[in-house]
């Protein structure tokens, strides 16, 4: 039968967590020499060094990276396609192995990894398989400090509120395209900028619940809610759209109507992806940096490597606005 470390923390008189931190060389961790010396002795007498180590050597650079959308499904969203690629090219530019899964496949997850970047939102249960098979598990684009995960988000807040006082200086009727999002498991997920955007509105006077509408973050979801909006008396002068997708939904209806942008109705999207920048005419974005965001996310998971006991952290990525041609010019 395998040694494993509860094995030698009984026979130690230590904790299974002080043994796993003697053995993984955590630098953070106070313990005496002499209990130091005592563990690794017992597991070189019990014949787990040699194993331990080999595994370690496994471990030490390979990073499990998890898209929370499926491999079909991520092309219509380009926003999580570049944050993938970036973090895959991100770690490897560090040395380390990336093991790529997709939401459809996650029991394909392997046990030997070294830390695992997941990319959008989870459930509780989702996180918990995670941390069953390391430590070591941050989260991009989803708040799960409180859940004891370390976590790396865009500036939700401040890109929300740079976008209703450009807007409030430009526009009166301002609506939003806004989005709701379920887990693979059917959790509802939270989404602050809805509700950011409509306060900043309210302070500045010029907010309306009836020009707010909400989708799944889909274009043709985008497509449909314009639809709903330019039917609003008064009709909207300005929207702001939760993601590139559905803003090129929105954008297609208005074309279709022959509404001219920004001439009639001004346009603003979140994420500024490639899509933004093509568009006729190009959106104005609130420009979020997947590069930076997948390079901490990266640089994070290979700090916490080896180590069992460390204090969460939520990283804040910055967002900033793009004037295209989509707003009218003051």
């Amino acid at each position: 039968m395998a040694v494993t470390l509860k094995d030698i923390a009984k026979k130690a008189g230590v904790s299974l967590t002080t043994v796993s931190r003697v053995l993984n060389n955590d630098p953070k961790l106070s313990v005496s020499e002499k209990t130091r010396s005592a563990i690794l002795t017992i597991a070189e007498e019990m014949s787990y060094t040699s194993k331990h180590r080999s595994n370690e050597e496994h471990q030490s650079a390979r990073v499990g990276i998890v898209e929370w959308y499926p491999r079909s499904a991520e092309l219509d969203d380009l926003y999580y396609l570049s944050t993938r690629i970036n973090v895959e090219q991100s770690a490897q530019a560090v040395g380390l192995e990336t093991v790529t899964v997709f939401a459809d496949n996650m029991q394909q997850i392997p046990d030997n990894l070294a830390g695992i970047i997941a990319i959008g939102k989870y459930s509780r249960q989702q996180l918990e398989i995670f941390h069953s098979i390391t430590r070591n598990v941050v989260v991009i684009d989803h708040d799960e400090l409180a859940n004891g995960f370390d976590c790396v988000v865009p500036d939700f807040r401040g890109g929300m509120k740079q976008a209703a006082e450009f807007l409030a200086e430009k526009y009166h009727s301002i609506a939003m395209i806004a989005g709701q999002e379920k887990t693979r498991d059917g959790e509802l997920v939270s989404d602050v900028r809805q509700s950011v955007f409509a306060e900043q509105l309210q302070s500045l006077h010029c907010y309306n619940n009836k020009l707010f509408v909400t989708g799944d973050y889909s274009e043709q979801s985008g497509y449909e809610l314009m639809k709903r909006l330019i039917k609003t008396t008064p009709r909207p002068e300005a929207v702001m759209v939760a993601n590139d997708a559905m803003a090129v939904g929105a954008l297609r209806y208005l074309h279709e109507i022959h509404v001219e942008v920004p001439n009639e109705m001004g346009m603003m999207s979140f994420g500024d992806t490639t899509l933004t920048r093509y568009t006729y005419p190009p959106l104005t974005a609130i420009k979020v940096s997947v590069d930076e965001m997948a390079t901490m996310a990266v640089q994070q998971v290979k700090m916490r490597r080896g180590s069992q006991d460390f204090v969460p952290t939520r990283m804040v990525v910055g967002t900033r606005l793009v004037e295209r041609a989509s707003t009218k010019k003051d």
